[in-house]
């Protein structure tokens, strides 16, 4: 009792009274933090306590704090065991939809064109790519369903719905910052890097996503 006392310590605080009960509901919800915006102070807590935090998450939860990076950004997230979902409830650990994933794919070919740019996207630039873009054919199969000349306006509004929906996933995960949601404006994060670590297969083959999206859903 006196080392998981001494292990817990910090708890005891005065900046985790002020900031733990957030950062562990944020975390819990499964958002990644990053040095952004109103998650800049969490992240400075974890950074702080890092190695007190992943003890208590691995003791007390059976998940673990990961500490990641896209090579220049670090951000922080809870990772499960690859057996389960640890001590949370079953659906905290679900896996990200597939076709949340193709929406996931398309930013991160964004973000990485964008490396050293500026990280905000419009809907204009989305229809572009999917419409226009090299690799439209694979990009309206994945979205639409299938490839045609011409869309109707009720399917482009459709697909943008449900394209509104993924990103408003996003955001709760802490990989995109709404800019202006109305119009579906909105600024990549570096945490969307963890897509990247999760599906880099299919990722760096247009294809295999392709093939990769009709298992799941099929």
């Amino acid at each position: 009792m006196e080392t998981e006392n001494s292990t817990f310590a910090f708890l005891e605080s005065e900046t985790a009274s002020k900031y733990f009960a957030e950062v562990d509901f944020a975390l819990k919800q499964g958002r990644h933090i990053q040095h952004y915006g109103t998650d800049a102070k969490f992240w400075d807590y974890i950074s702080d306590n890092y190695s007190q935090l992943a003890k208590y998450y691995e003791h007390l939860f059976g998940v673990f704090l990961r500490r990641d990076s896209n090579e220049r950004d670090v951000y922080y997230y809870l990772d499960f065991p690859e057996d389960g979902h640890g001590r949370f409830v079953g659906d905290r650990n679900k896996d990200i939809d597939p076709r949340m994933v193709i929406v996931g794919v398309l930013l991160l070919n964004l973000y990485k064109e964008r490396f050293f740019e500026g990280k905000d996207v419009k809907w204009t630039t989305l229809e572009t790519i999917i419409e226009e873009g090299e690799h439209k054919e694979y990009w309206q199969r994945l979205l639409y369903g299938e490839v045609k000349r011409n869309y109707t306006p009720n399917e482009k509004d459709e697909m943008k719905r449900r394209m509104e929906r993924t990103l408003n996933e996003f955001d709760r995960l802490g990989w995109i910052n709404w800019v202006e949601r109305e119009t579906l404006h909105f600024e990549m994060l570096p945490a969307i890097d963890r897509l990247a670590k999760l599906y880099s297969n299919e990722i760096s083959n247009v294809e295999l996503m392709s093939e990769y999206i009709n298992e799941q859903v099929s």
